[in-house]
C-alpha cells in the first residue's frame, strides 16, 4: 500500500486532471443529496470567482486564458451533475470526453513537466551532489522559468562559494543537461550558499534586431540599451563619466556592440562622439556622418587625442571659472565620447594622451570607449588606462586567462566565463550596474539601419567654443604652453607639462633636457622650474 500510494503521490501532477475528475463526481454526488439548487448556484460562483482571482497570478495569457475556461468547464458539469445527479444520463461521459479534451494541454504543457522534473531533482539532490563533489549541499529553494530554472543551493561547512563555482561542469554533467549550460555564482548574502542557473533552451540562439529608439528622447545621461540578456530584460550600460573597455577575439561581436552603443548615442544631442579607426574606416566609416571626427591612421590618432586633451583642459578651466565640479552635459555644453577601434594598435603617443584623458576626463563629461581583442598591459600602452575602465564588457574568448583580461583578475573563478561562447554578440558586463554574470547578447544593427541613422543625425561641424576661448584652428603653441608652465611660482610636474602642451611623455622629456642642457629650467623635488632671470 506504501508504494502504491507513493506512486500516486510522486506523479501527482501528471495525474491532476483524474483527481479534478474523482473530486467533481464524488462533490457532486454529496451535493445532489444534501443541497437545493439554490446552495448548488452559490457554490458553483464561489468556484467561478475563485478559480477566476488564481488565473489573475498566472504571468503568461494563455495560461491565464487555459485557467479560465477550465474553470467554467468544470463548474458547469458540476452545477448541472449537481442537480440532476452525476450519475444521470450523459453527465459520465461527458465528463470523460471533455475532461479528457481539457487536461491535453496540460499533459503538453512545458513549463509544468520542467517544474515536476526539477520538484524531482531537488528531491535527488542529495544523492546527486556526490557524484559532483558537492556532498552535503541541498537545494533550498528553485524558480522554473521559460528556459530553465534558478536554484538556490545551500552547500556544506567549510566549502566556499568559490568551490562550487569551479565544479559548474561537474553539476551540468550531475544534472544531464547539454553542455555549458550550468552557470554556478556566488550568493551575495552569504558565503555558504551559490546561485545555480540551468539553461535548457538558449534564449539568445536566435539573433536579437535593434528595436529602434522608441518613445525615449536619446541622451548621453541616461542608460543606453545594447542588447537583452538570457531572461528577456533590456541589457543597458551608463557613459557619462564612465569609460567603456569592451573585449574578444575576431569574430566575437565587438562591431555588434560598437553599434548599439552608436545607435543609441547618435540621436542624442548633448553628446559629441569622434571616432578612431586604424583599418582604414572599414568599422566606423558607415557611421562619419554622424562622428564629430574620424581618424583612420596612426598621425591622425594622434592629433584627435591631443586635440581632445586641448578640449579637455579648455573644460576645465571653464568650470572653474563657473566654480563647478562636473560638467553637466547639455545641447550648448557637450558631452564629449572618444570611440577607438583596436585600441591596442593606436601609436605610443596616442596612448600616452589617452593615458590623461582617461585620469582627467571623467569630472568633464569626457568618455572614452576602447574596442580590443586581447586588452594585456603591454597592449594597452603600460599605463593606467585599464584599470580607469570602471565599465567592462567581455566577449568570446580563446582562453581563461583572457576573460580576467578584460574583466579583471579573479573573474573567471567567480563564475565570469566567456570561454564558452559560441554565438557572436554573446558577452558579459561588469559595471557598478551589473554584478553577476548573466549571458546576454548585442543588438543586431543592420547596415541598412546604421545608414539611414548617420543620415538623419549628422553631427555638428565642430564643438562649441566660448568666443574668449582658442579655437581649434588657432591652436595653442606647445613650447609657449610648455614654458608658461614652466615660469609658474609652484613649478610643474611631467604630468602637469603633458596636460597643458597635449604632448607625449617622450616629448615632455625631450624638450626639458633641451632646456635643461641651456640651463633655462632646474628640477627641484620631483616638479621643474625655470631657472630666474631666464627669458
Amino acid at each position: 500500500m506504501t508504494s502504491i500510494a507513493g506512486f500516486f503521490w510522486r506523479y501527482r501532477s501528471e495525474l491532476l486532471p483524474l483527481y479534478i475528475g474523482l473530486f467533481l463526481t464524488v462533490s457532486a454526488a454529496v451535493a445532489h443529496r444534501a443541497w437545493g439548487t439554490g446552495g448548488v448556484v452559490l457554490l458553483t460562483l464561489f468556484f467561478l470567482v475563485t478559480a477566476c482571482l488564481f488565473a489573475r497570478r498566472l504571468t503568461r495569457r494563455v495560461e491565464r486564458a487555459y485557467a479560465v475556461t477550465a474553470a467554467f468547464l468544470g463548474s458547469g458539469w458540476w452545477s448541472t451533475a449537481a442537480i440532476f445527479g452525476p450519475g444521470h444520463g450523459p453527465f459520465p461521459a461527458l465528463l470523460i470526453t471533455v475532461g479528457s479534451a481539457t487536461a491535453i494541454p496540460w499533459w503538453a504543457h512545458r513549463r509544468r513537466r520542467e517544474r515536476v522534473r526539477v520538484e524531482r531533482t531537488i528531491r535527488a539532490w542529495p544523492v546527486l551532489a556526490e557524484d559532483a563533489g558537492l556532498s552535503g549541499s541541498r537545494v533550498m529553494s528553485a524558480v522554473v522559468d521559460a528556459w530553465g530554472y534558478t536554484a538556490r543551493v545551500a552547500l556544506r561547512r567549510g566549502m566556499s562559494a568559490r568551490s562550487a563555482i569551479a565544479r559548474a561542469d561537474e553539476i551540468a554533467s550531475m544534472l544531464g543537461v547539454r553542455p555549458n549550460s550550468v552557470r554556478v555564482t556566488a550568493d551575495p548574502d552569504r558565503e555558504d550558499h551559490v546561485i545555480v542557473r540551468v539553461t535548457e533552451s538558449d534564449p539568445l540562439a536566435r539573433p536579437n534586431p535593434w528595436p529602434g529608439h522608441g518613445d525615449q528622447a536619446a541622451t548621453i545621461t541616461k542608460p543606453i540599451a545594447i542588447g537583452t540578456s538570457e531572461d528577456g530584460t533590456t541589457v543597458t550600460v551608463l557613459l557619462l563619466r564612465r569609460h567603456i573597455l569592451i573585449g574578444g577575439v575576431v569574430g566575437s561581436g565587438k562591431s555588434g556592440i560598437v553599434n548599439a552603443i552608436l545607435a543609441g548615442l547618435v540621436p542624442a544631442d548633448d553628446v559629441i562622439i569622434w571616432g578612431v579607426d586604424l583599418k582604414g574606416g572599414m568599422e566606423l566609416g558607415p557611421w562619419a556622418k554622424s562622428l564629430g571626427r574620424l581618424a583612420t591612421d596612426m598621425d591622425g590618432a594622434v592629433k584627435l587625442f591631443a586635440d581632445a586633451m586641448e578640449e579637455l583642459n579648455r573644460r576645465t578651466r571653464e568650470q572653474a571659472q563657473r566654480g563647478e565640479r562636473t560638467w553637466n552635459p547639455t545641447r550648448e555644453r557637450p558631452a564629449l565620447v572618444i570611440l577607438v577601434d583596436e585600441f591596442a594598435e593606436l601609436p605610443p603617443e596616442a596612448l600616452e594622451i589617452a593615458d590623461s584623458f582617461t585620469r582627467l576626463g571623467r569630472a568633464v563629461a569626457a568618455t572614452l570607449i576602447a574596442a580590443t581583442q586581447r586588452p594585456t598591459q603591454d597592449a594597452m600602452g603600460n599605463n593606467a588606462v585599464r584599470s580607469q575602465m570602471d565599465g567592462r564588457i567581455a566577449l568570446r574568448v580563446r582562453e581563461r586567462a583572457d576573460t580576467d583580461l578584460i574583466l579583471g583578475a579573479g573573474a573567471y573563478k567567480s563564475g565570469w566565463r566567456t570561454d564558452t561562447f559560441t554565438l557572436p554578440g554573446a558577452f558579459l558586463i561588469l559595471d557598478p550596474d551589473h554584478n553577476t554574470p548573466i549571458p546576454n547578447r548585442a543588438y543586431l544593427v543592420e547596415d541598412d539601419t546604421v545608414t539611414d541613422i548617420a543620415a538623419r543625425y549628422p553631427a555638428p561641424t565642430a564643438l562649441p567654443v566660448r568666443q574668449d576661448e582658442p579655437r581649434a584652428d588657432h591652436p595653442v603653441d606647445p613650447d609657449d604652453a610648455l614654458w608658461t608652465a614652466l615660469t609658474m611660482p609652484e613649478g610643474a610636474s611631467v604630468s602637469d607639462l603633458m596636460t597643458a602642451t597635449s604632448r607625449s611623455r617622450r616629448w615632455v622629456y625631450y624638450a626639458l633636457q633641451q632646456l635643461q642642457d641651456a640651463g633655462k629650467v632646474r628640477q627641484t623635488g620631483g616638479r621643474w622650474h625655470a631657472t630666474p632671470d631666464q627669458p
